[in-house]
C-alpha cells in the first residue's frame, strides 16, 4: 500500500464549500477524514503530478519531542482502553491536522497492515522514533505489554522534555544579561566616547581622564581596524566550526573543555548522569540484556565523552570486569553513581538499583537547576552593571574634569 493523493470538494459544518489536498492510503480513508472532521464529502478524485512527488520531500525531524509524547500518550490510551493497534493508528492519522506527519502515521499504520510489527515500522523512521523508542517497544511487543511500555516511555519522554527545558530556562537569561552587555558596551564605545572628544578639542589645554582615553582609543581602534576584525572573527568562527563538525579529536577536546567549566560544566555532567540512568532503567527493568543496553544507550547519547565510557563499559563487561569499573574510573562520574552501581552488581540487582538512580537524579535535578539559576543570574547581573557603571563613570568624569579645567 502507497500513500496517494486526493483533491476533494465538501461542505462544512457552516455550509460552505470547501476544496483542498490531502493524502491517505485510499479514498475510503480520505472520506473518514473529511467525515472525522463534520464534512459532507462532495466529490472526491485522485491525482499525480510532479509537485506531489516533491511535497514528499522533508527536512529536518517532523515530529518533535512534545508531539512525540502526545503520540504515545494517545496511542497507549487506546490500545490500554482495548482499541487494536490497527484501529488506534487509523484514528490518531485521521486526527492529525498536519500533513506531514498525518503521512508519517499512514507510514506505520501502512507498515503494520502489511504484517510488520509497529516497532519495524518506526525503525524505518529513524529520525522521528528514537532508538531507545524502538527497543522498548520491541519489548512490549514481545512481552505482550505493549500498552503499558507505551504509556511508560510517554512518562519518559516527558521527563526528559522537561528538563531539557528547564536547562534551556536557565542558560536563557545568563546569555541575555551577557549579550546585553556587549550590545550596550559596543554602542557606547562606537557612539557615546567620539563625541566626548569632540567636546574637548574646543577647549585648549583640557585633558581627557585616563579611563575615558581608554575607551576613547579602544572604539577609535575598533573603528579603524572593523573590517580587519570581523573578517579575523570569521575566519576563526568557520574554523572552529570545520574543526569542530568534521575533527573527532578537535570535536572530543572541545566537549571535554566544556565539562570543566565552571556552573555550566556540572550542568552537562548531571544532563548526561540523568539520561544513561533513566534510559538504563528503562531498558535493564524491562528485561533487555545489559549490552544491548549499553548500545543502545550509546547511541542516543550526544556528549562524546559519555559515549567513550558506555564504549570502555562494553569492553570491560566482554572482558569479564565489573559493570561498575568504568564508572569508577571516570573523573566526570558522579561518586554516588558509580558507588550505586557497584552495590547494585554485590547484590545482582543493577536494574532496580538504575531506577533508584534514575529517581534520585531526577528528584534533584530541579533543585541543582534551581540553585544555578539563582547563584548564577545575580552574578551576571552584577558584572553587566559593573559594566556599564564603569563607562558611565568614564563619560561623566571628563565633565567634572572639565569644570576644574576651565
Amino acid at each position: 500500500m502507497q500513500l496517494r493523493n486526493f483533491k476533494y470538494t465538501a461542505i462544512n459544518a457552516d455550509g460552505k464549500t470547501i476544496k483542498g489536498k490531502m493524502e491517505a492510503l485510499s479514498k475510503s480513508v480520505c472520506v473518514k477524514y473529511l467525515q472525522a472532521k463534520n464534512y459532507k464529502v462532495k466529490s472526491i478524485v485522485e491525482y499525480k503530478n510532479i509537485i506531489t512527488y516533491l511535497e514528499q520531500i522533508t527536512i529536518g525531524r517532523l515530529i518533535k519531542p512534545k508531539q512525540l509524547v502526545f503520540f504515545l500518550k494517545q496511542l497507549g490510551s487506546l490500545l490500554n482502553s482495548g482499541v487494536k493497534l490497527l484501529p488506534a493508528l487509523e484514528l490518531l492519522s485521521l486526527q492529525q491536522e498536519n500533513k506531514n506527519i498525518r503521512k508519517l502515521y499512514f507510514e506505520l499504520y501502512q507498515q503494520v497492515y502489511n504484517g510488520n510489527l509497529l516497532s519495524n515500522g518506526m525503525a524505518r523512521r529513524p529520525k522521528e522514533f528514537p532508538n531507545l523508542l524502538i527497543q522498548m517497544v520491541k519489548v512490549g511487543e514481545l512481552s505482550g505489554e505493549l500498552p503499558e511500555t507505551i504509556l511508560k516511555m510517554a512518562t519518559y519522554y516527558e521527563s526528559q522534555m522537561k528538563l531539557s527545558s528547564e536547562i534551556k530556562g536557565a542558560t536563557r537569561m545568563p546569555l541575555i544579561y551577557l549579550g546585553a552587555a556587549i550590545v550596550i558596551s559596543i554602542g557606547m564605545l562606537l557612539f557615546v566616547f567620539p563625541n566626548i572628544t569632540g567636546l574637548f578639542a574646543a577647549f585648549e589645554g583640557a585633558e581627557l581622564p585616563g579611563i575615558t582615553q581608554f575607551f576613547i582609543d579602544t572604539g577609535d581602534f575598533f573603528q579603524a581596524y572593523a573590517i580587519f576584525i570581523f573578517a579575523v572573527a570569521a575566519i576563526i568562527a568557520g574554523l572552529f566550526y570545520f574543526l569542530n563538525k568534521y575533527n573527532k579529536k578537535f570535536h572530543y577536546v572541545v566537549k571535554l573543555g566544556l565539562l570543566k567549566l565552571p556552573v555550566f560544566g556540572s550542568l552537562i555532567q548531571m544532563t548526561n548522569q540523568i539520561l544513561i540512568a533513566n534510559s538504563l532503567s528503562q531498558m535493564l527493568s524491562n528485561g533487555i540484556h545489559s549490552m544491548q543496553a549499553l548500545e543502545t544507550t550509546r547511541d542516543i547519547l550526544e556528549h562524546d565523552v559519555y559515549k567513550e565510557l558506555i564504549t570502555k563499559t562494553l569492553n570491560y563487561l566482554q572482558d569479564g570486569k565489573p559493570f561498575s569499573k568504568a564508572f569508577e574510573e571516570s573523573p566526570h562520574i558522579d561518586p554516588i553513581m558509580a558507588k550505586m552501581i557497584a552495590t547494585g552488581e554485590k547484590t545482582g540487582d543493577i536494574p532496580k538499583l538504575m531506577a533508584n538512580l534514575s529517581e534520585y537524579y531526577n528528584g534533584i535535578s530541579e533543585i541543582r537547576i534551581q540553585q544555578i539559576k539563582n547563584s548564577l543570574q545575580p552574578i551576571l547581573l552584577i558584572l553587566v552593571y559593573a559594566i556599564v557603571g564603569v563607562m558611565i563613570l568614564a563619560i561623566m568624569l571628563p565633565m567634572l574634569s572639565l569644570g576644574t579645567q576651565i
